[in-house]
């Protein structure tokens, strides 16, 4: 499932930034101030019930027209605790709590502490949170969303350059006009 999002140009391990740095030890402080000098930043902005806020996220991958899965999964389903098997041993986390997404999660955990996680989560603050498997269908509607949105990018950066080639193109002819203006004199 990892290789079908990769395809699709869909970006997994983001590292969130959370809203709220208060009583945040100074070493991930410092980390924090790392990743946002080394990663691509993205930044999407939420409505919430009263208020605009911003999801921020630090990736490795730094092509053009790639879109987090978490805001994604976040936007179409809301709240949760998701989770799908990555093969090996391996399970995709990703947790969304009052719209935010939680920071750490967005990652690939083993088997055996995801079973722990799922058991402690009861007892936990995210006790509240339903805890979702998703499916191929889930993940081929958010590989459809998704595909919609790089194709409105696509067509702006075509009209991008087209519109810069245009410019460089009526530049060469007045230039061209004015140089003939000159010599002929």
């Amino acid at each position: 499932m990892l290789n079908t999002l990769s395809r699709n140009n869909i970006l997994t391990g983001l590292i969130w930034d959370l809203p709220i740095h208060d009583n945040m030890a100074p070493g991930y402080l410092k980390w924090m101030a790392n990743i946002r000098r080394s990663h691509r930043r993205y930044i999407y902005s939420v409505q919430g019930d009263a208020e605009v806020s911003e999801l921020i996220g630090y990736s490795e991958r730094t092509s053009p027209g790639c879109e987090p899965f978490a805001v994604h999964l976040r936007n179409l389903y809301g709240d949760g605790f998701y989770y799908f098997s990555a093969g090996k041993g391996q399970i995709y986390l990703l947790m969304i709590m009052d719209g935010i997404i939680i920071s750490g999660s967005d990652c690939v955990i083993t088997e055996n502490y995801f079973q722990e996680m799922v058991a402690s989560l009861p007892e936990s603050k995210y006790a509240r949170l339903q805890v979702t498997e998703i499916s191929l269908a889930l993940l081929d509607t958010i590989a459809e969303s998704c595909k919609s949105n790089q194709k409105i990018f696509k067509k702006k950066q075509r009209m991008f350059w087209s519109a810069v080639g245009f410019g460089i193109f009526l530049l060469l002819i007045a230039s061209s006009v004015f140089l003939y203006t000159i010599i002929s004199g």
